[in-house]
């Protein structure tokens, strides 16, 4: 069918769409010279649907079909067969013109190219896919990592404790046999020599007196390195004994609330770590008249362990954070499941709390 010229039409050659034309029935009789241009084949009538793509004609030969029934615009996407017999994707659009009646009398279309942009799309859809394997496996491989830095913590954790143990099992033997022999020796030197000399006896006095203070601290050396009570009296009694001598060293007043709570020997460990390592910072660094310590529930499922003090405070985002061992309660609370936070300011003071999930079996076992 020759190409219908209608009046300015032909000025729709210099259009980059192919412009056409359809009667009532959906034959097309008008198309610019852009579809010749693109496909070196007729499309009057129903001859594009020779230029169409296998795999897109059935759903573009079933929507043209229904849109002439039912006079609806159409908008689909479609692969069309260029001059050199590569496929390109394309968008056709199409409107229907009415009679005074409602009835279609013609439909008016365009073809667009589209393949450019429809690549681009493909390939950041494409690059998306990527990314979100690429993320996947990263978060995958940070997890991974993050399970054995954890479980290596924990191995490192129990490796010290038990270093802890080992040292102050040999200042207990050791250093206990040498000092009680000492007392032994110094109390037979009192008796045999005191008499003889009052220069003699304040000597030998104050010698009993140094061995004495060698014998606390001794005592105190193995209670910080293994903490006896934990294991013989429980969690809030250590405490209590713990924070009892803080207060004796340091002058400090302590305001206590200690609740029994059902945890694991490991995560009592930590919470008496965490304390103890807390008011060594707190003696060492805060200049605070107060301290509050508390160890409660938190929730149905956990307890929670905080320190908190009214001292001179320090910035919580800083490195010195690292300085003040604050870092090795957060890897060691993370060891056992629990939660470390730091809540700090300049001269507001200073709360360390940790949150650990709570035994709730043995609890029942301790019940029954």
């Amino acid at each position: 069918m020759p190409e219908i010229k209608l009046g300015g039409w032909t000025g729709l050659n210099l259009n980059p769409y192919a412009v056409w034309t359809a009667g009532s029935d959906g034959q097309l009789d008008y198309l610019s010279e852009r579809w010749n241009e693109w496909t070196g084949r007729s499309g009057f009538g129903m001859a594009w649907k020779d230029s169409v793509h296998p795999d897109d004609l059935l759903q573009i030969e079933g929507t043209w079909h229904s849109a002439v029934q039912s006079g609806e615009p159409v908008d689909v996407e479609h692969r069309l067969c260029m001059l050199g017999g590569s496929y390109r994707w394309m968008r056709t659009r199409a409107l229907p013109e009415r009679d005074s009646l409602g009835a279609v009398t013609r439909w008016y279309g365009a073809t667009e190219d589209i393949d450019d942009h429809k690549r681009a799309h493909q390939a950041l859809k494409n690059s998306e896919a990527a990314l979100k394997a690429l993320t996947l496996s990263l978060n995958q491989q940070i997890k991974s990592r993050t399970d054995e830095l954890t479980a290596l913590n924990r191995h490192l954790q129990c490796a010290r404790e038990e270093e802890r143990n080992r040292l102050a099992g040999a200042l207990h033997d050791d250093l206990g046999a040498l000092f009680t022999a000492a007392k032994f020796d110094v109390a037979r030197l009192k008796s045999a020599l005191a008499p003889l000399s009052p220069e003699v006896a304040a000597r030998i006095g104050h010698f009993s007196d140094m061995l004495d203070k060698s014998i606390d601290s001794k005592r105190h050396m193995i209670e910080d390195l293994r903490p006896s009570a934990l294991n013989s009296l429980g969690l809030v009694q250590a405490l209590t004994i713990l924070i009892n001598d803080f207060t004796c060293a340091h002058g400090i007043k302590v305001q206590v609330e200690l609740e029994e709570l059902p945890l694991k020997p490991a995560v009592q460990l930590t919470i008496y770590r965490l304390a103890q390592e807390a008011l060594a910072n707190v003696a060492a660094y805060a200049q605070a008249d107060n301290v509050h310590v508390r160890l409660s529930r938190a929730g149905d499922q956990q307890g929670q362990i905080s320190v908190t003090d009214d001292g001179v405070g320090f910035d919580a985002s800083s490195e010195r954070i690292a300085m003040l061992g604050l870092l090795s309660m957060h890897y060691r609370v993370e060891a056992e499941g629990g939660c470390f936070a730091v809540e700090s300011s300049h001269q507001c003071g200073t709360t360390l709390s940790a949150c650990f999930p709570v035994d709730e079996l043995s609890a029942t076992l301790a019940l029954n």
